[in-house]
């Protein structure tokens, strides 16, 4: 049975990296970039007022304060937007609004706070230093420097630059395609009858979900009933998707067909079951270039099975850059024994408190245990040669509340 490293290592290898597009960037919030963006300008695009005051020469203000002002001769305004043609001298001050350029000759901005304006006259009460509350030329983003790295997720901090940089459009991944199949006699979809032995959908979707929430377009399948004939319909319509969800079916009862129909329908397993608990059965194939993962049917199983080994597909898929899961070190505020040999991931609640953060389990740790998972944020991760954590040890967790 292979480690989780082991496993995820298998899933990486057989990524084949889609295709890029071209989008407007209104439209790439959240996609991935799919090439480098360097800067062909300086940013500031020319030095200009970090304030609203008076564009002035620093060596003229010497010693001004309240109790003795400097007088300063205004000889005109510079809006946002605008320049002053002439040259500043001594003695003289332009008033100047945030974001206008410096005129030739100021050295520093007065800012109106320290000023009084008084007919074509303003006094000023403080000296500055040259230099003093001007954005220069290039400050922020010289011409040439890297701003944004090809396989980053676009924020819209990224968007704003993309646009200072007069770009319209943007080359991004596609977005991968993900078939979503829920398979089993007792699964019934929202709106049926829950009759004695049946359960509701839940796993289509969450997945559903998390597909969307991770970058890549879902395709719902439904559900397949237990018999192959369903499934081997289904399944044929998902392998036309960059990447197949199979839910249920893939542990060793009678009626569990998937393996089965997967294999007649030219999928090569890479590997059935990895020591991971909950998880233990999770399934992972291949054909061409599609992707078929076989996801244990309980809920909190689905869930870690999808963080570990499907999400890295999909961001790798992408070429995205960065590991989405965030992990944090907690105190434990509760003892957990696991049997050791599989890495265990228990839901659980963290929390910053007085400095530190802390965490502990909550609910039932089952793995169909739904109202565990809805008062969770984390999930609480407890190595494979670890039997015990007692509490006030350290703790890694993932956060479920990215």
């Amino acid at each position: 049975m292979l480690g989780i490293e082991q496993a995820r290592e298998v899933v990486l290898d057989s990524v084949v990296k889609i295709d890029s597009e071209v989008v407007d960037i209104t439209s790439s919030l959240n996609r991935i970039l799919a090439c480098d963006i360097y800067s062909d300008i300086d940013l500031p695009t020319f030095n200009n007022s970090a304030m609203d005051g008076y564009a002035v020469i620093s060596s003229g203000l010497k010693g001004a304060s309240f109790d003795q002002p400097i007088w300063l001769e205004v000889i005109g305004e510079i809006p946002a937007g605008y320049t002053y043609s002439g040259k500043l001298m001594n003695g003289k001050a332009l008033k100047i609004m945030t974001g206008a350029p410096i005129p030739e000759g100021a050295d520093t901005v007065v800012p109106i706070e320290y000023t009084e304006a008084e007919g074509a006259l303003v006094k000023v009460f403080r000296g500055v230093k040259e230099k003093e509350n001007i954005r220069y030329k290039g400050e922020d983003v010289a011409r040439g420097k890297l701003v944004i790295p090809e396989g980053k997720k676009i924020s819209p901090v990224d968007i704003g630059m993309l646009a200072a940089q007069n770009l319209r459009t943007i080359s991004v991944a596609k977005l991968p395609s993900v078939s979503i199949l829920a398979t089993g006699d007792e699964v019934v979809d929202i709106g049926e009858e829950l009759s004695p032995g049946k359960i509701r959908d839940i796993n289509s979707y969450s997945l559903y979900a998390n597909v969307i929430k991770y970058g890549g377009i879902p395709i719902s399948l439904g559900i397949a009933k237990d018999n192959k004939a369903a499934i081997f319909r289904s399944i044929e319509n998902g392998l036309n998707s960059d990447i197949l969800l199979i839910s249920g079916g893939v542990s060793v009862g009678d009626y569990d067909f998937v393996k089965e129909v997967l294999i007649e329908k030219g999928v090569s397993i890479k590997f059935w079951k990895v020591a991971i608990k909950p998880g233990k059965p999770v399934l992972f194939g291949v054909k061409g270039n599609t992707l078929v993962f076989g996801l244990p049917g309980n809920p909190i199983s689905t869930l870690v099975t999808f963080r570990e080994f499907v999400l890295p597909a999909m961001c790798k898929m992408q070429g995205r850059v960065g590991n989405p899961v965030r992990e944090q070190y907690a105190v434990l505020e509760r003892d957990i024994s696991i049997a050791p040999g599989r890495r265990h991931y228990i839901m659980g609640r963290i929390c910053y408190r007085g400095g530190s953060y802390f965490a502990k389990p909550v609910g039932i740790q089952s793995s169909g245990a739904l109202n565990s998972m809805l008062q969770s944020n984390c999930l609480i991760v407890v190595p494979e040669d670890t039997p015990q954590i007692k509490s006030g040890e350290q703790v890694l967790v993932q956060l479920l509340d990215e």
